[in-house]
């Protein structure tokens, strides 16, 4: 079912005080919108899905069989009651009637499209309301735009504070996006941390100035949890319509893929989405670094210089290939600081003339944190510290 249509046949539904204002407010929407107006209508109000085709026809039937019932009877039928009567009695579609309040579909239909923690819509109703307005940018070229919002270092709030703090934090970045985002907008939590907004007749730069204010305003949310206080920040992607993208059906990605660039450039910020084939942004960097294989516990130490380096990896320049699939540890001075210590897989090898290789490591977060695991608890165990 349409769940635009459906929320539309439901306003009407509450709103209207009588059976022909509402009669007439459905058949204007039948003009603009078609027959799946009636079909969503039989479903709504009987829980019975009418073949479309047919829809018109027992509409039609029905308001005449309420017409005769009223001069049957010599008195008002409401509406819902004569439909009844008819699709009992004149149809097989309804065997087991209910009486049910019309407060309970408002319950039904708003618990199947929001998300229950945040109150944002929920990931299926966003698809939907995304593949209507590729539709409409198709038909009538208007500019749109997608933003894609994730909570920086959740896992570490989880970890903390515990789940409940973080249940606490969705509800209130959502809170915030709720505010800052227009009526026109559709808000939705598109999974864990994940927020996506679909921004109607927004341009590029309006969009970035919107999402900059949502940053902004996160960045200064403060979450109390049992008498903790939790800092958050959130890094963002945003694509346009027709701006990045001729084809509006590919904003969802692109505007996922910026994220992606946001976090490696440090997080906390929004970044314009950027027709690159890497995901994390790159910084050229050249000095010394040295690579070994943990493979064996008496493999070589390598001498090699970087390249560039990003949040998913190092690029470095070495005399000896490395096997592809390999798990290396690199270490990179840090000028004034410590050494960073990357672990990671060799992913790629690439020979030059003068007998050196490019070789490239994705970072693995897992291993990192597996391995100082390992090492501080052979420091506890050292110490004797249970």
């Amino acid at each position: 079912m349409d769940q635009t249509l459906k929320k539309t046949i439901l306003g009407y539904i509450l709103e209207t005080n009588t059976d022909e204002t509402f009669m007439r407010r459905v058949k204007e929407l039948r003009t603009s919108e078609g027959s799946a107006v009636y079909h969503t209508l039989f479903k709504l109000l009987a829980g019975i899905d009418i073949p479309q085709e047919k829809s018109d026809e027992h509409w039609e039937k029905a308001l005449k069989h309420r017409q005769e019932m009223m001069q049957l009877l010599g008195r008002n039928i409401d509406l819902i009651s004569a439909l009844s009567d008819y699709l009992q009695t004149t149809t097989n579609f309804l065997n087991h009637p209910r009486l049910i309040e019309a407060s309970y579909y408002e319950n039904v239909f708003h618990e199947t499209i929001h998300d229950k923690l945040t109150g944002l819509f929920n990931r299926p109703y966003f698809d939907e309301a995304y593949s209507q307005q590729i539709s409409l940018a198709k038909r009538y070229n208007n500019d749109f735009a997608v933003l894609f919002l994730d909570i920086d270092n959740f896992k570490e709030i989880n970890d903390t504070y515990g789940h409940l703090a973080g249940d606490e934090t969705l509800r209130q970045v959502a809170e915030v996006i709720n505010t800052q985002k227009r009526d026109s907008d559709v808000a939705a939590r598109y999974g864990g941390e994940e927020f996506v907004l679909l921004l109607t007749q927004t341009d590029n730069v309006s969009g970035f100035i919107f999402a900059e204010r949502i940053r902004k305003a996160i960045e200064n949310l403060k979450v109390y949890y049992d008498d903790q206080c939790i800092k958050i920040t959130i890094s963002g992607g945003i694509a346009s319509f027709p701006f990045n993208s001729k084809k509006p059906e590919e904003l969802l990605q692109m505007a996922d893929n910026a994220v992606y660039l946001s976090k490696g450039a440090g997080k906390n910020r929004i970044s314009h989405f950027k027709e690159e084939k890497r995901r994390y942004l790159r910084v050229k960097i050249h000095q010394p670094i040295l690579a070994k294989e943990l493979d064996f516990s008496n493999s070589q130490t390598f001498a090699g210089t970087s390249k560039d380096i990003c949040v998913g990896g190092i690029l470095f320049e070495n005399d000896t290939a490395l096997p592809l699939g390999a798990l290396i540890k690199v270490k990179v001075p840090v000028s004034d600081s410590p050494p960073v210590m990357l672990i990671g897989t060799v992913v790629r090898i690439e020979s030059h003339e003068n007998g050196r290789y490019d070789i490239g490591m994705t970072t693995s977060f897992k291993e990192m944190d597996k391995i100082a695991t390992t090492e501080i608890g052979s420091i506890l165990r050292s110490k004797n510290v249970s």
